[in-house]
């Protein structure tokens, strides 16, 4: 789908939708490849670039067991996806996680709510907006907190980041993408 706001193609899929992607659309995207160390590598042919992410799906709540792990999110990751969004720019980008629903999602949120940003847009308009934009992707959206949060902060007051994540985090739809069932507090 194309993202006026960014100015690209933007997708989000999960890692056993890429083989399709790369066929259907062979050649035509940059890929933003976040996986698990457990987890296989993709298979590059079909794709322009791929710029890989090994981390795991760790939330602010579980960081602490993955202490010390080289798979913990870290802000280093987030800046390493802007830098090959930017230097990608304009290009068709697609980012995939595991399930294509969490940590993809957050990535993507991040850098439509970083374009609107820099596009001027006011920060209710992005927090009003961009998860529409997102959702009109990926239905099935359930972002991130912590790698939502720390692609925030590369741009947003760090206060501020953290407000966009808790509002964003109690979506409705977001929350019941992530907690099937249950309502916002």
């Amino acid at each position: 789908m194309f993202i006026d706001c960014i100015q690209r193609h933007l997708a989000v899929c999960a890692q056993l939708d890429l083989t399709r992607m790369a066929k259907m659309d062979a050649n035509f995207w940059n890929v933003v490849s976040i996986r698990e160390p457990s987890r296989p590598q993709i298979l590059r042919q079909g794709f322009k670039q791929v710029h890989t992410v090994i981390v795991y799906d760790a939330d602010t709540k579980e960081a602490e067991h993955y202490e010390g792990s080289l798979g913990i999110p870290r802000r280093e990751h987030l800046q390493g996806i802007y830098r090959f969004a930017d230097a990608t720019a304009g290009e068709p980008l697609l980012i995939h996680c595991w399930a294509g629903v969490s940590r993809s999602t957050a990535i993507a949120l991040s850098l439509i709510a970083r374009a609107m940003h820099d596009d001027g847009y006011s920060l209710d308009e992005i927090k009003n907006e961009a998860v529409n934009i997102l959702l009109a992707i990926r239905r099935q959206a359930a972002p991130n907190p912590l790698i939502l949060e720390f692609g925030l902060a590369e741009f947003l007051p760090p206060d501020v980041a953290r407000e966009f994540v808790i509002e964003w985090v109690n979506h409705p739809v977001l929350f019941a993408n992530r907690h099937a069932g249950s309502e916002p507090q």
